[in-house]
């Protein structure tokens, strides 16, 4: 997929989480399946976090050396072949931990989301111009670039939607 669609997508993608909210109460919004799971609120945070922590990454891939020897991992390969994450529930890697923050508000999660959708667009023709071979380091997924990392974005915020719908499954929604 080309950037330019990966970001058309993107945004469709966050705007749906965005008008989203409106459905829910804040107690709804708040209530977990389980013990072990995220809250709705909880998945926000962490959607919008990890965003936040992948924009990072894509932005060390624009600084950084190039290392063209540095690859995917098989992992990685069929996530890229395939354009998407796999249906699993993946356990959050360590680098990621900490995401899945009580928010204060919806509004914090409107604002925060508005930030991330900002950093897309601003990202844009930066990854339109990034070396292809200068990679950081996923923690699945192997060396990826910044044009991969921009995918891998928009992969994360779509894969986390089929949470969502169980979520709204346990919430008869």
């Amino acid at each position: 997929m080309k950037p330019d669609r990966m970001l058309s997508r993107f945004l469709t993608l966050s705007q749906h989480y965005i008008t989203e909210m409106d459905a829910y109460t804040w107690d709804e919004f708040n209530r977990k399946p389980s013990k072990d799971s995220w809250s709705l609120g909880e998945m926000y945070s962490h959607v919008i976090n990890t965003g936040f922590l992948q924009m990072q990454s894509l932005h060390a891939c624009l600084h950084g050396p190039e290392n063209r020897e540095a690859k995917k991992t098989t992992v990685g390969k069929i996530v890229y072949l395939i354009g998407g994450i796999p249906p699993i529930r993946a356990k959050v890697p360590k680098s990621a931990e900490g995401t899945a923050s009580v928010p204060a508000d919806k509004q914090e999660l409107i604002d925060n989301m508005a930030k991330l959708r900002r950093q897309m667009e601003e990202a844009l023709p930066l990854v339109l111009g990034a070396s292809p071979d200068r990679k950081v380091e996923h923690p699945y997924f192997g060396y990826i670039n910044a044009k991969e990392w921009y995918h891998h974005i928009v992969m994360h915020v779509a894969h986390h939607l089929r949470q969502k719908r169980r979520v709204d499954a346990f919430l008869k929604r």
